[in-house]
């Protein structure tokens, strides 16, 4: 009994952490010079130590690219490997893909911030009123203190820029903010990624 409400008070506690942790537009800019620029087919890269995590991202955004009708690849098909990827790689990855544009995602900045719950009191109670088995008025209550948990989020801040493969310079970027629990699968990137997309369709770009 008293593991279950550990567990659900831990869950509750996550649950209210993600429900305050929304993933935000802080910026967005994009080159006047180049109104009227469309990106017809874009190669979605993601900057990121964790090559799981580049892969989860660049898949998900890959997907709501295609949701909005646009065409687009994900970097990891063409092995640019974690990290930032060398020039030479991501020029064959566009001569392999036709792309011509390339959308880079990139942390700016990341915190961490601990937040740890207080032990709960939980009472147990065994028998009941007036138990066949204690054969005394029951209601025997325990104490048992419950163990300390910590739930871990990360503060990021990220850039995406969209460039031109042909003439080479961005035409379009955004900052956002975001937070993630202890590293957990990325449950916010799909919603900063539909936060990109819809800046991009508000300027007319997609």
């Amino acid at each position: 009994m008293q593991k279950i409400i550990r567990v659900v008070i831990v869950l509750l506690v996550i649950l209210f952490l993600q429900a305050c942790a929304k993933s935000k537009l802080v910026t967005s800019w994009m080159d006047e010079a180049r109104t009227g620029y469309h990106a017809d087919k874009i190669l979605v890269i993601a900057v990121f130590k964790d090559p799981v995590t580049q892969e989860i991202y660049e898949n998900s955004f890959v997907d709501l690219l295609k949701s909005a009708g646009v065409q687009a690849v994900a970097g990891n098909k063409y092995d640019l490997g974690p990290g930032k990827p060398r020039k030479e790689a991501i020029d064959s990855a566009l001569e392999k893909s036709g792309a011509t544009s390339v959308l880079i995602t990139h942390v700016l900045s990341e915190t961490k911030k601990v937040t740890t719950t207080a032990p709960l009191d939980d009472y147990v109670m065994y028998g009941g009123y007036w138990d066949s088995f204690h054969r005394y008025y029951g209601y025997v209550y325990e104490q048992a203190w419950a163990p300390e948990d910590t739930v871990e989020k990360r503060y990021e801040r990220r850039e995406v820029t969209l460039f031109d493969v042909g003439g080479g310079k961005p035409v379009w970027s955004a900052r956002s903010e975001s937070v993630n629990l202890e590293g957990r699968l990325r449950a916010d990137d799909e919603q900063l990624e539909g936060l990109f997309i819809a800046d991009l369709r508000k300027r007319k770009i997609l």
